[in-house]
């Protein structure tokens, strides 16, 4: 009896290892490609933000936490987890402003809204930032 019970405690530390380890593995790898991409626009300033969304996309979408970066060309979002990114050429930028309401949601700070025309089809993207202003100034 003991024996059996021994191998079941035995079995359940080792799954518990071995899901613990492929979690690690996987934060890890997103962790990454994150850094990775942030990279990529070569930032001169990057900070902690939030994407609140996308004009574009609707309102059924995956807010959540990430980057936000400017480089000399872009300024970009990677966002953490969905892993996705949100690329805008500086020279498309036509204004930087903030707002309380986007897609039709209302929250109790201001938010930093990014306009921009790519091809004649204009876009907006609303972020949650700590430094509102020092980012308004960057970006203009």
């Amino acid at each position: 009896m003991i024996d059996l019970l021994l191998i079941v405690v035995s079995g359940v530390a080792v799954g518990i290892v071995t899901v613990g380890l492929i979690g690690a593995f996987r934060v890890r790898g997103v962790r990454r490609r994150h850094r990775e991409r942030v990279a990529a626009v070569r930032p001169t300033h990057s900070g902690a933000a939030a994407l609140f969304g996308i004009a574009s996309q609707g309102r059924h979408q995956s807010p959540g936490p990430g980057t936000l970066a400017v480089g000399p060309d872009q300024l970009a979002f990677v966002q953490v987890w969905p892993e996705r990114q949100v690329l805008v050429d500086r020279a498309q930028i036509t204004s930087v402003t903030s707002t309380r309401h986007f897609l039709g949601r209302t929250v109790e700070h201001d938010l930093l809204l990014v306009t921009w025309d790519s091809g004649g089809q204009g876009d907006a993207a609303a972020f949650d930032v700590t430094d509102l202003d020092g980012w308004r100034s960057r970006l203009s």
